[in-house]
């Protein structure tokens, strides 16, 4: 039987392969062509049909040339052909083509185009698509496409494809035409047929026809569903192979005492939450296990994760090995420094900062003492994982806000250790179904509520007047002298531009050095270089300054006790999931936390209220995790860079949300089923799976090198 299969799988392969063949032996297409189309990466039929077009061109219906004009949108309309002018200079001539609807008269510009003469016969009838306009007191359009208008003709939704110089519309519509025609039998379907049925999908040779050249927009649309479905299953699927692959991979960690973590709790003021106890339990599990693991941490902002990475981190170095914890900032970096080692300074342990910024004696003295394994745990930016860094027995690498790293920068990371645990933490909070489905080859963990005594910050939108303002500034400072409180300003933007209204930071810290100037005001943002930011914050934490103007800068982790007021202006532009981020700048100790919500009223769109109504009344980040999902979407749960997974060329997370979650729930399925896609009914699936997973490599491997 297993011969037999083997067998089937290899004739699947070579069906497959006929579509690998040159795009060269297609309609349309010789040397010269093929050449243009391998500057955007088409060689072969294959990835001629996958190269999907950008819009269409629906010539279904045909106008006067008086209504193109008043719709100033592309239009098709049927003329006759009157008379062929030149125009311009001897040497500069270009042809113009004059046209006549039956009602209305007009030209086209034919620049560069003067062999259209001989097409555009004096006489005859065509169906020109172009966008026309009102100019020289005549109707015109420079930029078309024209087709004869035969007895037979009927209208056609037509695609428009990117293009690169010395391509056409019409010669690739022509080779992927051809294509559909002679390879249509060898395209076959690459779902199981069971979801395909289940989720009302097309079989695979009738959607690349009719995402290329639909009969009418319905058609497309089922098309484009499989596609996005399709997309989302084998990336679900290749997730679910990764973490079977890293499960397999064994380690050794002998057991300990727990005396690090005895000695660390008992010098803490206050004791662990129930939830950093359970959350805690499961990463030491994973841990003392056999093999090697990867594990998301989600928190709310305040919740307290890192006291729970930092106990793990204690634990791993008991058994012997060393820990990096990897963050986005360097001013991030600072702060988790200094408060780990004020944390453990009774635990007698060898804890370093690596950052860019170091001078070169500071970063040869934490390579040596990585290298000979005098340190312990290291904690930096990107720099941890530079080629010159070497680490004596790396163990246990943690990555906060681990939504800012691409994958590629995580595995540089693991790469400098054998058999490394990894725990990711976010202060995003990801609804479960979606954490499910971009995180599947992690294991999932969930803190749900905040440390004991700190009070929920007060929530307030204003609208931005100038009477309302001055109030607000008022009150910030009596709260600040009362309080001995800071107060940080935030801004869209760094500078004035012209390209917005919104207020901006330099504009704005002017005015308010004369409003709190017995206060003293400071400035950070993200082009401030290290030093100055670590200046910045220092005098931020110490008094020097009380007031603090910033960019969203302050959203990743800026944690100052005494902070206790943010304003946040132009209020409007932000998601739920970045303004509750915000929020959790300060009420970091047991006093009352305010934010304050600038925005223009009367100006605000309809989701704009709702959303900002949700962040006035809502403090669980995991129900306005909910709402943002619900108003925008999840792009603000996901890095750009951080999937680690296969380009989309139809799939949105953003806008596909339900597609998602049923591929998601599929492959699983599957999985669970035949997760090695040996059954004679999945060959099929298996033979694209790992076509899929090999182009995902190299295209990894390009990106790397």
């Amino acid at each position: 039987m297993l011969t037999l299969l083997k067998f089937y799988l290899w004739i699947k392969t070579l069906i497959l392969d006929r579509l690998n063949i040159d795009v060269s032996t297609l309609k349309g297409i010789g040397k010269k062509y093929s050449k243009v189309l391998e500057k955007i990466g088409i060689k072969t039929v294959a990835e001629l049909l996958e190269y999907f077009p950008r819009a269409f061109s629906d010539r279904t219906k045909t106008v006067t040339l008086q209504e193109a004009t008043a719709s100033n949108q592309v239009a098709t309309v049927k003329v006759v052909v009157t008379d062929h002018r030149a125009i311009g200079k001897k040497y500069k001539q270009f042809l113009k083509v004059l046209i006549y609807d039956g009602k209305f008269y007009g030209s086209l510009l034919c620049f560069n185009r003067n062999f259209l003469a001989n097409k555009l016969i004096i006489g005859n009838y065509y169906y020109i698509t172009g966008k026309f306009i009102y100019s020289y007191n005549e109707i015109q359009c420079s930029t078309f496409e024209t087709e004869e208008a035969t007895d037979d003709y009927k209208g056609r939704i037509l695609p428009i494809y990117p293009l690169t110089e010395g391509l056409t519309q019409n010669s690739l519509r022509l080779a992927i035409e051809d294509a559909l025609k002679k390879y249509r039998l060898e395209i076959e379907n690459e779902l199981p047929k069971i979801y395909i049925e289940k989720r009302s999908l097309i079989p695979k040779r009738e959607a690349l026809k009719n995402v290329h050249f639909p009969v009418d927009f319905k058609s497309f649309h089922q098309a484009k569903k499989t596609f996005i479905y399709e997309e989302f299953f084998f990336q679900r699927f290749f997730l679910l192979k990764r973490k079977e692959k890293a499960e397999k991979i064994k380690k050794t960690r002998p057991q300990i005492k727990f005396s690090l973590k005895k000695d660390f709790l008992e010098s803490l003021p206050f004791k662990l939450t129930d939830y950093q106890e359970i959350a805690l339990a499961e990463i030491e599990k994973d841990i003392f296990s056999s093999y090697v693991f990867s594990r998301l941490l989600q928190g709310d902002v305040g919740s307290g994760k890192t006291i729970v990475a930092l106990l793990s981190m204690l634990s791993v170095v008991e058994s012997g090995f060393q820990c990096a914890l990897m963050v986005p900032t360097e001013v991030l970096a600072t702060q988790h420094y200094r408060t780990i080692k004020k944390l453990c300074s009774s635990l007698w342990l060898d804890i370093a900062l690596l950052t860019g910024s170091l001078s070169k004696k500071e970063r040869d003295n934490v390579l040596t003492g990585l290298k000979t394994g005098e340190i312990k745990i290291v904690i930096g930016t990107h720099a941890l994982f530079s080629d010159d860094v070497i680490y004596k027995d790396l163990g246990f690498v943690v990555i906060d806000e681990q939504h800012r790293f691409g994958v590629e920068q995580r595995y540089q990371l693991l790469s400098k250790g054998d058999a490394v645990d990894l725990l990711l933490m976010t202060a995003t909070p990801i609804p479960r179904t979606l954490a499910l489905s971009l995180y599947g080859d992690l294991e999932l963990t969930i803190m749900r509520g905040t440390i004991k005594g700190r009070l929920p910050v007060k929530t307030w939108l204003i609208d931005d007047n100038e009477d309302r303002i001055k109030k607000m500034h008022q009150w910030i400072k009596d709260e600040i002298i009362k309080e001995d409180g800071r107060a940080i300003f935030v801004y869209a933007l760094i500078e004035d531009s012209e390209k917005s209204d919104n207020k901006d930071l330099y504009s704005e810290y002017e005015k308010l050095k004369e409003v709190y100037n017995e206060l003293g005001v400071g400035f950070i943002h993200s082009k401030i270089s290290p030093l100055e930011k670590d200046k910045i914050m220092e005098d931020f934490r110490n008094g020097v300054t009380k007031v603090l103007t910033a960019t969203t800068v302050v959203e990743v982790g800026i944690d100052v006790p005494q902070a206790n007021i943010i304003i946040i202006e132009n209020a409007e532009n932000y998601g739920l999931s970045t303004l509750h981020q915000l929020r959790g700048r300060v009420g970091r100790n047991n006093k009352q936390g305010y934010m304050v919500l600038i925005t223009k009223t009367d100006e605000l769109s309809e989701e704009g209220k709702q959303r900002l109504s949700v962040i006035t009344k809502e403090h669980d980040g995991f129900k306005i995790a909910e709402e943002d999902l619900l108003l925008r979407g999840p792009g603000d749960f996901i890095g750009s860079r951080q999937s680690g997974l296969p380009d989309y060329k139809f799939a949105d997370i953003r806008s596909d949300l339900q597609i998602l979650e049923e591929a998601t729930e599929d492959a699983l399925d599957l999985y669970k089923n035949d997760s090695d896609l040996n059954n004679i009914e999945n060959l099929n699936t298996k033979a694209s799976f790992l076509n899929r997973l090999k182009t995902f490599l190299n295209n990894y491997q390009e990106r790397s090198t």
